[in-house]
This record gives C-alpha cells, sequence and structure tokens, in this order.
C-alpha cells in the first residue's frame, strides 16, 4: 500500500500539535530500530464501553525501555482514495513525519510546557513485549476525528490508522532513561466510518 500524505492540508492547518511539515518548530526524533508498536482495532473493548484498540509493543533490545504515558500519544489516519491512501486527520501529539514524503525519518516529539505533576511511566523490558487495551472513550487522542472539510475525499469508505509515539521530557522533569527516539505503528484495518459510528453509540 502507499500512503500519501496531504502536504498542502497539513501546511495550511495546524494539527493538534500545531506543527507545520515545511520546517522544525519544535523537537524530532529518529524513529526506533528494534522497537516495534503494533495494533488492532476492537469493535467494544469492554461491554457497553464502545471501540477501542489492543495495543503491543516489543523491544528486541538488549535493554529496558522507559515511555511516557500516554502510549500511543497519537493517531493518524489515511482514507483510500483510487489506487492511493491519503492522510485524513490527526489527533494528539507526537509522531507526526517531519518530512511527510519520507517515512523512514524523523518525526516530531511532544515536550510539555511545563514539568508534569503526576507522571506515568510505561516498561517494557528487553527482548520482552507489552500488550494493553485502550478505549476511544478514555483515550481521546486515538479516536477518530475528522480535521475540517477540506479534508474530505469524495467517495471514500476504506480507512486506516497509523498510531504513534514520540516523546521529549520537559526539563524539569527529571524522568532518567526515557526512549530517545519515535514509534510508528504499522496501518490498523479500520471498519466503514458508518460502523465505527453505530458501534460508539
Amino acid at each position: 500500500m502507499i500512503f500519501v500524505a496531504a502536504i498542502a492540508a497539513l501546511t495550511a492547518m495546524a494539527v493538534s500539535t500545531g506543527r507545520a511539515v515545511t520546517h522544525h518548530p519544535g523537537p524530532y526524533v529518529p524513529l526506533c530500530s528494534h522497537i516495534d508498536l503494533s495494533a488492532s482495532y476492537l469493535a467494544e473493548a469492554e461491554p457497553g464501553k464502545g471501540p477501542g484498540f489492543v495495543f503491543v509493543i516489543k523491544n528486541d533490545t538488549n535493554k529496558d525501555i522507559r515511555l511516557a504515558k500516554p502510549v500511543p500519544s497519537s493517531a493518524h489516519w489515511y482514507a483510500h482514495v483510487g489506487e492511493k491512501w491519503l492522510w485524513r486527520a490527526s489527533s494528539g501529539s507526537g509522531g507526526s513525519f517531519v518530512d511527510a514524503y519520507n517515512e523512514k525519518g524523523e518525526v516530531f516529539a511532544y515536550q510539555p510546557k511545563e514539568a508534569p505533576q503526576h507522571p506515568e511511566y510505561m516498561t517494557v523490558p528487553a527482548h520482552g513485549s507489552q500488550e494493553w487495551t485502550e478505549m476511544v472513550l478514555d483515550h481521546p487522542s486515538i479516536a477518530y476525528r475528522p480535521s475540517c472539510a477540506i479534508c474530505n475525499y469524495p467517495g471514500e469508505r476504506e480507512y486506516r490508522a497509523v498510531f504513534a509515539y514520540a516523546y521529549v521530557p520537559h526539563p524539569q522533569e527529571h524522568a532518567d532513561g526515557l526512549l530517545a527516539c519515535g514509534l510508528r505503528s504499522s496501518p490498523v484495518v479500520m471498519p466503514p466510518i458508518a460502523v465505527q459510528h453505530a458501534a460508539s453509540k
């Protein structure tokens, strides 16, 4: 599959991070090697609580890795239009490509403006994995939220979601050993939007 970002739309408006793709307005990090983030869609994560996702981080390095929650920190949605997958919307912070045409390049990292008062972290052991479930209801950054009318593509029905994480701690956060690279999942197959809306009601 070919995923193409809508550069004009991304440049013309701010995603939730308020960053464009044409320059480096904030911190950015390389993508991780030998660390994999994957996800799968759940029509109902818990009885009566609507859809969600099962996430898995696999750490194939020789060291434990530590991540600041929430993980993932952002979601990026693509629609199938003709023979291409075009960017549709993004939510959350951290994990957007600095250069949308370079899918192996650097990603923007979220850095809080103030030190978190009650930070939470996730640790994945060396050569180990971590699996967890997130409900859209509890994690707004993984919800599908179209950004604007100009982002609509005629006839779109098939969607994929890419989940991402990239974080740089605040200088006063004193969080040693946080993962210093970014993660992006492979595209996650999504049901048609009408089905998603029905499941969330």
